[in-house]
């Protein structure tokens, strides 16, 4: 079953989304906690995972980000990590002290973007259980190097720096196109069917994205159990980068390598991604 949810966060946030609770099992329930990436909202392929979830037994709250989609927050269209992370670690404060869930049986699952605040989240908050991450961004001052090129650096930070500048004379937030690159607009081409992607975002998130490092925290997960879903040809977010961070973890570990780019494993390797996070959960989430 679906139901609409909302829970607010410690600033006064309202986070909105869809709690799904399965139909074979008593609770309280096992719980994962399910986020989507940069500028992607619930709708958006994530609600087949939960499904696939909710069919083991496992409840599922899958939420949009604050300022994205049914959520509150301003200025809408940001992507603000360092916030993203508290209201997941709200969210499971949320759902600990639901009736319904056993606050001892909590997980976390995290894709592209949010496969980077999950990582985090899992090595400072021990109360999530284990934790499943799908091509997730690990270095952004990295990615972005490489996006932009070294030549091109200076340039960028400098259009950062004007947009600081022009929102501090008060002339609003400043937004610029998400992307233009073909591998993301095919993706949401083929998975906005409601026609809710806005391909625009706050400058200001992208100069967050270089202040955003979970390469830095992903030593200190272990003894959580990590599942790492990786592209083996993701140039959104870079193969190398995430088998580096891999490298870093600490066991209990587990690493899945999907020979597509960084979108696919949404939809054309939907049955094999799917099948390893849920056999994860199931060897670390019992379902009773």
């Amino acid at each position: 079953m679906r139901q609409d949810v909302e829970f607010t966060t410690r600033d006064g946030t309202v986070l909105r989304g869809w709690f799904f609770t399965p139909s074979a099992v008593k609770w309280p329930y096992a719980c994962i906690v399910m986020t989507h990436g940069f500028t992607g909202q619930i709708e958006h392929g994530l609600e087949p995972f939960a499904e696939d979830l909710v069919a083991a037994g496992y409840a599922v709250l899958l939420y949009d980000h604050r300022c994205w989609g049914r959520s509150e927050g301003a200025p809408r269209l940001e992507t603000n990590p360092f916030l993203q992370m508290q209201d997941t670690r709200d969210a499971i404060t949320w759902l600990s002290l639901r009736d319904d869930v056993d606050a001892g049986r909590i997980g976390l699952w995290g894709t592209s973007y949010s496969g980077g605040t999950a990582l985090i989240v899992s090595a400072v908050d021990r109360r999530v259980r284990c934790v499943a991450s799908a091509v997730p961004l690990v270095s952004g001052s990295q990615m972005v190097r490489r996006a932009v090129g070294e030549l091109n650096f200076a340039d960028h930070l400098a259009r950062l720096d004007r947009a600081r500048e022009a929102e501090a004379c008060g002339e609003g937030t400043q937004y610029q196109q998400h992307s233009s690159n073909a591998e993301t607009l095919a993706f949401f081409a083929k998975i906005d069917v409601g026609n809710t992607w806005p391909n625009k975002i706050t400058v200001a998130s992208h100069a967050m994205l270089l202040e955003f490092e979970p390469i830095d925290f992903v030593h200190r997960i272990s003894p959580t159990p990590l599942l790492m879903i990786v592209a083996t040809d993701d140039t959104r977010v870079c193969t190398d980068l995430q088998l580096e961070a891999f490298a870093q973890a600490r066991e209990p570990k587990t690493l899945k390598l999907v020979n597509s780019n960084h979108y696919e494993p949404y939809i054309e390797y939907f049955d094999e991604t799917a099948r390893w996070i849920r056999e994860f959960f199931q060897a670390n989430l019992p379902v009773y």
